[in-house]
């Protein structure tokens, strides 16, 4: 950086966070035609190198104790035990630390999201669109295994910006887990991707040429001269003039001023964060921590969501060679499911009529279920041996947590609280997805592979498999809702322009403003919101009219 970028301290728009969505805004806005002045701030470093490391080497940089790609959050005891709430630092967000796994979610979702806010600009079709601005696919499924995937061109994006593929090399337990899935009675998706995942498929990941796609190399690879990126720049606190943002202070004290917004895109867990130390929260809570209120807005830090999962595997002779399922780059079927057991019973019945009718739409799963999960812990396979481990994961959760402060210094970690299957209905998909889970891994393909069953709960009752989840809990990192969108500020933190209730000039754009966690892994929507966010800026400020904003 020249010293008179390092010395600039004004400029049109800041975002801060340059994960997912921030890089989005950042890129979209400095591009559009009239040029502004973007200033993009990211707590963590640049991340340099990581696109570029194996599995193993990238999850020991990403997940060591010193690793400083990851905010190495932890909830507050779950059944006893602090959850891992890793969360990507550094540019690219979570993009640089994540599983890879590129999957849509629901058509469903997005005509969901868009009544609940009321605005048609998060519906399928135009989300549908936004997602084909990111997505650049590289079909590259080998002809044989076309029976079990086959996407279609015109259902995806094939000149955006994020490169995706499907895996070159696919381990023979691929075909094994698809027939395993048809004995199961699930029918095979032949793209999950489509808007509709509803069945047992495969999803792209953000993988090309051996090297991990990330926001950051997707959106910032080639920056323009109106786009200042600073790394290492923790913001304390968004400053304001009354109730009108006008920029915001870092923690070493440099202050910076926007002209046009101030826009926070920190992910579910920070932009909370940021929002409470500048004074926009719940203001009895923030009194007590000695923070001065700007806007009292109860719910911010409050509907916390996310998918949390739990395991059960099987030892199965090899197939090939024996891996570790963190280093075995080959596909990982999965499968999206309803489950009638669920529909039938009284924690379903008991929920708001709206719930239970969103639930029965044909594209929304109830739950998620993977294989060749990393998560089986304390078991390993000798020579000849796979461990194949696979995850329940419960869809649509109704548990609701938090994140709150614990002091007011912006240094100190916030408290996290998700209180999973803290909801009956958790409860009950946590019970019948695990029931499933095991009568899948019990299909006679497997049976016929299985030397041993690892990690698998101690009674087939409601009450054994709930204690089976409870004490093998993890969360799937796809928190989400803490600053929800929302028609009314009674109800919601910001509303469909992403604007924050009561406040000028404040936005906020990443998973934190979703009211509800999507039925899918969570990077492609947020993608897709930092897309809408740009259009919804753009068209506001005129960027693309070609002249300066005023």
């Amino acid at each position: 950086m020249d010293q008179s970028v390092a010395d600039q301290t004004s400029f049109d728009f800041i975002v801060v966070g340059g994960g997912n969505a921030g890089a989005v805004v950042a890129s979209r806005l400095a591009s559009s035609a009239s040029h502004p002045t973007v200033l993009l701030l990211e707590a963590g470093g640049t991340n340099e190198g990581f696109e570029g490391m194996s599995g193993v080497k990238r999850y020991q940089a990403a997940f060591s104790e010193t690793s400083k790609a990851n905010w190495k959050y932890k909830t507050v005891p779950q059944f006893g035990r602090e959850i891992d709430y890793s969360r990507g630092k550094g540019l690219g967000g979570s993009t640089a630390i994540n599983f890879c796994g590129w999957l849509v979610g629901p058509r469903d979702d997005w005509d969901e999201f868009a009544e609940i806010v009321g605005d048609g600009a998060f519906e399928w079709k135009n989300a549908r669109e936004c997602l084909k601005r990111v997505e650049c696919l590289h079909d590259t499924v080998p002809e044989d295994f076309r029976e079990y995937i086959s996407p279609r061109a015109e259902d995806h994006g094939l000149n955006g910006a994020v490169d995706i593929a499907y895996e070159k090399v696919w381990h023979p337990s691929v075909r094994t887990v698809f027939e395993a899935g048809r004995q199961a009675g699930y029918r095979i998706n032949p793209d999950v991707n489509s808007g509709d995942p509803i069945g047992f498929g495969i999803g792209a990941t953000c993988v090309y040429n051996s090297s991990r796609v990330t926001a950051a190399s997707g959106y910032l690879r080639s920056v323009p001269a109106n786009l200042t990126i600073i790394t290492d720049a923790h913001v304390a606190k968004v400053t304001f003039e009354g109730t009108t943002a006008n920029g915001v202070l870092l923690t070493n004290g440099t202050h910076y001023l926007a002209r046009k917004e101030v826009i926070i895109s920190g992910g579910a867990i920070n932009s909370p964060q940021i929002l409470l130390l500048s004074g926009i929260g719940p203001s009895s809570q923030l009194e007590e921590l000695g923070i001065d209120p700007v806007k009292d807005l109860p719910h911010v830090g409050a509907n916390l969501q996310d998918h949390c999962f739990s395991t059960a595997g099987i030892v199965v002779r090899s197939e090939g060679e024996n891996e570790d399922p963190i280093s075995r780059q080959t596909p990982s079927p999965m499968g999206w499911l309803k489950m009638e057991e669920v529909f039938d019973s009284k924690e379903f019945r008991d929920l708001p009529s709206s719930t239970q009718s969103f639930l029965r739409k044909p594209t929304v799963p109830m739950w998620e279920l993977v294989t060749h999960s990393p998560f089986l812990d304390g078991h390993r396979s000798s020579l000849h041996e796979n461990v194949m481990a696979g995850m329940a994961l419960i869809m649509l959760p109704q548990s609701r947590g938090t994140v709150t402060l614990q002091t007011a210094n912006p240094l100190d970690k916030p408290l996290i609280d998700p209180k999973f299957l803290s909801h009956p209905f958790d409860q009950r998909v946590a019970i019948e997805s695990m029931r499933k889970l095991l009568q899948f891994l019990e299909a006679p393909i497997l049976q016929d592979k299985t030397i041993r069953k690892v990690g698998w709960p101690e009674s087939s009752s409601d009450e054994g498999l709930l204690a089976h989840f409870q004490s093998n809990l993890h969360s799937s990192w796809h928190m989400s809702g803490t600053v929800c969108m929302g028609q009314s500020e009674n109800t919601s933190c910001v509303d469909s322009d992403f604007r924050v209730h009561g406040i000028d000039r404040l936005r906020v754009v990443d998973m934190s403003v979703v009211p509800f966690v999507p039925n899918t892994h969570t990077q492609t929507t947020a993608y897709i919101l930092g897309e809408i966010a740009s259009d919804k800026l753009i068209t506001e400020y005129r960027l693309n009219e070609g002249k300066a904003p005023a």
